[in-house]
């Protein structure tokens, strides 16, 4: 890996100084470029291309990511009592790129709505989190953020740090960032347009003092829009969860969503069914009331693994209402029990994919 970044640089020497280049990190054949430069925000999408240009030209290196930093000199002008160029992130290259000690980042999505995406994102997150890794989770469901109701931070005040970036609240040793802690508390509704959520998502992610993480867990609007478009176009996702409900009539939408994801060339994990029945409290039969099978089909039908099946558990909505998940108040429970087998069901598949082409089969020409 170390002779790739050598060779990557050597790339660059032509369009970037070596101090400008600041930070360079690989992962299967994704790269991920963090340069502190003097570029008026018109021109940056172009000198971004020529970057990438110059290091997809690097055999091995397969999808190029850029994130700009803030150039030395306006870091030690911003400065109280100087510092100098050699005062702010790595390198001296002004404010450190948050995903560079960001491991993994998983996205959870779903085709349509109330299927229990956010459900599925805030427990997984706890689960990966009570097994000692550093975890966050991004609630980036710009219509309907509720994962900070569901880990107890909806209250939450944000506040920056030095850089001006979002300080995550800490819930269930989980690093937890939401919309909703950017909306004043009397608002109720987001009414904008699509590109406008997009961009959101991508300054949500990027704008956050993250730290060290093995995992970021992204819970991501429903459906297959602008959100997913600007991520996998400006950040270097290592895979996607995709969350159905069993029913046929849901099978459509769950296609659509892993179509979504191959086609812009971020691997799709597996598949998660919730909703998958319900075990009478008092004689144990489980009843399939929305039949069962949809996520089986549609990871069956991309050859992907069916990370787990979620019971229909009344015992879930109250704990997440009140902010403590069926993962913290019930762990041993049937529910608890299949997050935590979703947790390694996932950790496992991610390993197995690391390092490996995606081998896409949906080719998607629509100019994106």
């Amino acid at each position: 890996m170390s002779d790739n970044i050598s060779t990557i640089r050597d790339a660059l020497s032509g369009i970037v100084r070596p101090d400008e280049l600041v930070g360079i990190k690989e992962n299967g054949g994704k790269v991920l470029l963090t340069v502190a430069v003097n570029v008026p925000m018109g021109e940056k999408p172009a000198f971004a291309d020529r970057l990438k240009t110059a290091a997809k030209g690097v055999e091995g290196v397969k999808d190029v990511f850029v994130s700009f930093a803030e150039p030395p000199q306006k870091v030690a002008n911003q400065a109280t009592g100087g510092g100098g160029a050699g005062g702010g992130g790595a390198g001296g290259g002004g404010a450190p790129n948050p995903l560079e000690k960001i491991d993994r980042i998983i996205a959870v999505g779903a085709g349509k709505g109330g299927v229990g995406k956010s459900t599925v994102s805030v427990n997984l997150a706890i689960s990966l989190a009570k097994r000692g890794l550093k975890v966050g989770l991004l609630d980036a469901d710009i219509y309907g953020p509720s994962a900070a109701i569901m880990t107890g931070c909806s209250d939450h005040e944000a506040k920056g740090d030095e850089y001006q970036r979002i300080v995550p609240a800490m819930r269930h040793g989980v690093r937890v960032v939401s919309i909703a802690f950017l909306l004043p508390k009397d608002q109720t509704a987001v009414v904008w347009r699509g590109p406008m959520v997009g961009k959101m998502v991508s300054q949500l992610l990027t704008n956050v003092a993250w730290g060290e993480l093995d995992y970021l867990i992204v819970d991501l609007p429903p459906g297959t829009g602008d959100a997913v478009l600007s991520l996998s176009q400006e950040v270097p996702l290592t895979g996607a969860v995709v969350v159905t409900t069993p029913q046929d009539v849901a099978l459509i939408d769950v296609l659509k969503a892993i179509e979504m994801f191959q086609s812009v060339k971020v691997p799709v994990v597996g598949v998660v069914e919730n909703m998958a029945g319900f075990t009478c409290p008092k004689c144990g039969e489980v009843t399939e009331i929305f039949l069962e099978g949809a996520g089986k089909k549609a990871a069956d039908r991309f050859e992907l693994p069916l990370l787990g099946r979620l019971p229909l558990d009344p015992t879930i909505p109250p704990g997440g209402d009140g902010g403590t998940p069926i993962t913290i108040e019930a762990p041993e429970s049937d529910s608890g029990r299949a997050f935590d087998k979703i947790a390694t069901a996932t950790v496992e598949r991610i390993d197995a994919m690391k390092g490996r082409p995606a081998g896409f089969k949906l080719s998607w020409n629509s100019g994106v």
